[in-house]
C-alpha cells in the first residue's frame, strides 16, 4: 500500500512539473534567442542522477576551455561534489525543491550547449522509475540542444542479457530484483528507443556496452582528479602497510550481493583457519574521503567477482598505487588498453588460490600498484578523458 502510494505520489509529482515547465517554454526560448544575440558563451550542462563521476566529467570538459557545471536535485551520502544541488537552496523546506527545479531547467535550456545525463533520468522528475522525464526529451529536441547519455551500469542493466553472461553475474545473488536496476527488458528496451528516437547520442563501456546496442564505447568516462583526492599515496604522505602483518584486504561494496562479497568473507576466513595471514577490512556507508583514507591503508584492494567489469573504486584504489583483484569477464572487449592494465583477474571459482597467491607473493604487489598508478595516470585522468571527449565532439561536429 505505502509502495502504491509513493509511486502515485511520484507520479503526480512528475506530471505537476513536466506542466510548469511546458509553460515556461517559451519564455526560455526568448531568453536563448537574445542571449545567442549578445553572443553569451553557453555552458555544458551534467545532470540527472548524482553519481561520482558526473563532477569529474564536468571538470574535465572545463579543461578545453568549456563552461561546464555539473547541476544535480540531490545528493547521496558517498559525494557532495556537485557545483549545483538545488536541494541546497530550499532552506529545509522541502516543497520549494519542485519549482526551484523547474527554474533551474528552463534556465539550463536558454543557456545549454549541451546536456549531458545517464540513461535513467535527467534534471526533471519522471514519471516512471529509471527514465527520462518526456518533457525533458522534447525539450531538447525542440531546442536543439545536443543530448549526450552515459551509462553508469543499474540505469541500462536488464535481467535477461545479465543472466545470459554466464552462470556467475550480477544477478547471480540478487535479491532486489526490480529496485536497484531497470531489471525488465522491455523498459530497457523502450528506454533505448526513446532515447534514440530524441536524438541522444548514447556512451556506454565495460560490460555496460551488453546492454547498450550502437552506442559508442571508446570514451571509459570515469577520470579522476590524480592531483586532488585521488593523488598517490606517496603525495598523500601515506605509505603500503608493506610486509608487515597479514596481508590486508580492503573491499568497499556499495551493493554486497553483486561484488561477490559473501565469496571473499567465506573465502578470508578460510585462509585464516588454515593459519594464512591475512585479513578483510570492509568499508561501507562511509563518504568518499572517508573511504579513501582507509583505502590507502590497503595491501590489496579487492572490486568484485561477479559483475565482470571493475567499477570507479578499483581505479580508485590503483590511483593510490594500490593492486587491484577484479573479475574482468571479456578483458579485451572491456578494458582500456588491456595489455597495460594490472588488474589481477579473479573469479568465484578462483578466488580462494588467488588470495593465498597473493600472500606468498607479497613481495611484488608494490610493482602492480606501481604498474596501476601509471596506468590511470596514462588513461584515467581528467585530461586523458577530456581529450577522448573532445575527439568525440569532433566526430559528431560539435565545436567545444
Amino acid at each position: 500500500m505505502k509502495l502504491a502510494t509513493r509511486e502515485l505520489a511520484r507520479r503526480a509529482t512528475s506530471v505537476l512539473v513536466q506542466l510548469m515547465v511546458l509553460t515556461g517554454l517559451p519564455l526560455a526560448a526568448l531568453a536563448r534567442f537574445v542571449l545567442g544575440l549578445l553572443q553569451e558563451p553557453r555552458i555544458s550542462y551534467w545532470t540527472g542522477t548524482p553519481i561520482l563521476t558526473l563532477a569529474q566529467k564536468a571538470a574535465s570538459e572545463r579543461l578545453l576551455g568549456q563552461r561546464a557545471i555539473a547541476m544535480v536535485r540531490f545528493t547521496y551520502r558517498i559525494s557532495q561534489d556537485f557545483d549545483v544541488v538545488l536541494a541546497r537552496w530550499c532552506g529545509g523546506r522541502p516543497w520549494l525543491l519542485y519549482p526551484l527545479t523547474c527554474f533551474a531547467f528552463l534556465a539550463l535550456l536558454a543557456t545549454a550547449s549541451r546536456v549531458h545525463t545517464y540513461a535513467d533520468g535527467g534534471l526533471l522528475p519522471a514519471a516512471r522509475r529509471r527514465r527520462i522525464a518526456t518533457a525533458e526529451l522534447l525539450a531538447y529536441r525542440l531546442f536543439r540542444i545536443p543530448h549526450m547519455v552515459w551509462t553508469y551500469g543499474a540505469d541500462v542493466r536488464t535481467r535477461d542479457v545479465t543472466m545470459a553472461l554466464g552462470p556467475q553475474n550480477c544477478c547471480t545473488d540478487c535479491t532486489q530484483v526490480g529496485k536497484v536496476c531497470i531489471c525488465d527488458p522491455i523498459q530497457g528496451q523502450r528506454n533505448m528507443a526513446r532515447l534514440r528516437a530524441n536524438g541522444a547520442v548514447l556512451f556506454s563501456m565495460g560490460d555496460m556496452i551488453e546492454y547498450t546496442p550502437g552506442s559508442r564505447n571508446d570514451l571509459f568516462f570515469w577520470p579522476l582528479d590524480l592531483a586532488g583526492s585521488h593523488a598517490s599515496a606517496a603525495q598523500n604522505k601515506t605509505l603500503p602497510t608493506g610486509n608487515q602483518g597479514p596481508l590486508r584486504v580492503v573491499h568497499a561494496p556499495n551493493h554486497r550481493e553483486f561484488k561477490g562479497s559473501r565469496y571473499l568473507e567465506a573465502a578470508v576466513a578460510e585462509l585464516q583457519a588454515e593459519g594464512v595471514a591475512i585479513e578483510l577490512v570492509m568499508v561501507e556507508k562511509l563518504p568518499n574521503h572517508e573511504a579513501l583514507a582507509v583505502y590507502r591503508t590497503a595491501d590489496v584492494i579487492f572490486d568484485q567477482c561477479l559483475i565482470g567489469f571493475h567499477g570507479y573504486f578499483a581505479l580508485e584504489a590503483m590511483a593510490l598505487g594500490k593492486p587491484v583483484m577484479c573479475y574482468i569477464r571479456k578483458p579485451e572487449q572491456y578494458l582500456l588498453e588491456p595489455q597495460e592494465c594490472p588488474i589481477i583477474n579473479t573469479h568465484v571459482d578462483t578466488l580462494r588460490d588467488d588470495l593465498r597467491r597473493l600472500v606468498l607473493t607479497r613481495d611484488q604487489l608494490a610493482g602492480v600498484g606501481e604498474r596501476g598508478r601509471a596506468y590511470v595516470e596514462r588513461h584515467y585522468s581528467r585530461a586523458a578523458f577530456a581529450g577522448r571527449l573532445q575527439r568525440a565532439y569532433q566526430d559528431l561536429g560539435i565545436n567545444p
